[in-house]
């Protein structure tokens, strides 16, 4: 059976005068009709919405924002996607943006500042409502990001370059204490194993919860030394420091019998370094992680760890968007999340 080739297809795209022919409108009207409507009587309306089904015409977004000035479409720029904590937040993020009636437009930077500033011009060209933005962990778009704000609206999300900004992020020096505390609770003395340096600034507050709660208790904190280069590769980098440590028999000497660690992902990869050395991880070492990972319940032995509200985060992000489109904006936009401590058979 032969198919008859779409008409509209051999002659070219549908445009805006393909539209307004079959409505029996002029082309102006067309345009009202996909930027402001306020004024046109319900017959044209109906007549541009069969000429669009007829045609199967879509209005190009960018050529619709540049006569808006503005559009509705959301840039998100993350440093990678498949990072669960990013999977989870950027599904939350549109599924609010969707409810809006807003597009989302994602982007990632790879950890590279200049991905990330080639990122930040190209949603400015595309005068995208406002960029959701997990920065990259360094300073050299600094001076860019400061100019963009001006001109729209950005949201930090779990990473910022400069406080004086919008941001929305789990409360890690809380949950990281939390995680601290249940620890020394259970009779338990912990190190610490941070994240490498690819954001800003979760890692310095998570170390920061783990010496407060050191502190309160009276013990001096016990880090496990570690590379400062940026790596996403958490479990590799967990791995080798771990093995490092536990060779050098420091943790022994201070009496160390809990491992503390900044992300699931870390705790993965110290649970495989303990058993590489000998150790029974949940026996012989306590180690907790943070961010309650899908996979966390299904280790041996599960993990325990600190379950973010991720969903609430992304949604927030979005809100803060939303406020500035509203006119209810109000600057600056900063929240902090808390979630809960899931504790199971490792600590």
């Amino acid at each position: 059976m032969k198919i008859a080739p779409n008409a509209n297809a051999a002659r070219g795209p549908v445009t805006m005068h393909d539209v307004a022919a079959r409505a029996g409108v002029s082309r102006a009207t067309v345009s009202k009709y996909f930027n402001d409507r306020e004024g046109l009587k319900a017959d044209t309306l109906a007549r541009i919405e069969q000429a669009c089904r007829e045609l199967e015409y879509v209005p190009d977004p960018h050529a619709v924002s540049l006569v808006r000035g503005r559009s509705r479409m959301v840039g998100v720029i993350l440093p990678v996607v498949n990072e669960p904590f990013f999977a989870e937040a950027l599904r939350a993020i549109e599924a609010k943006a969707k409810s809006l009636g807003m597009d989302v437009i994602i982007q990632c930077s790879y950890n590279d500042p200049a991905e990330e500033a080639a990122a930040l011009m190209t949603m400015r060209s595309m005068k995208v409502a406002g960029v959701i933005l997990t920065a990259v962990a360094s300073t050299e778009n600094r001076a860019l990001l400061l100019r963009l704000e001006q001109e729209m609206r950005i949201v930090y999300l779990d990473s910022y370059v400069h406080e004086d900004c919008n941001y929305v992020m789990n409360d890690n020096r809380q949950s990281m204490a939390m995680l601290t505390r249940y620890l020394l609770g259970r009779g338990h003395v912990p190190a610490f194993l941070g994240a490498p340096p690819v954001a800003h600034p979760s890692p310095q507050e998570r170390l920061a919860g783990y010496t407060d709660a050191m502190a309160e208790a009276g013990l001096a904190p016990h880090l496990v030394p570690a590379s400062t280069q940026p790596s996403w590769d958490f479990e590799a980098f967990a791995f080798q420091h771990v093995l490092d440590w536990l060779a050098g028999g420091a943790w022994k000497r201070a009496g160390i019998t809990a491992l503390a660690c900044g992300t699931d992902r870390l705790a993965i990869g110290a649970m495989s370094a303990c058993r590489r050395f000998g150790l029974a991880p949940g026996k012989d070492l306590a180690i907790v992680g943070h961010d309650d990972l899908p996979i966390s319940a299904y280790l041996y032995p599960p993990l325990t760890t600190f379950r973010q509200d991720v969903a609430a985060i992304g949604v927030a992000a979005m809100e803060c968007l939303q406020a500035q489109l509203d006119g209810t904006d109000v600057t600056p936009f900063r929240k902090r999340f808390t979630g809960g401590l899931v504790p199971r058979e490792s600590a």
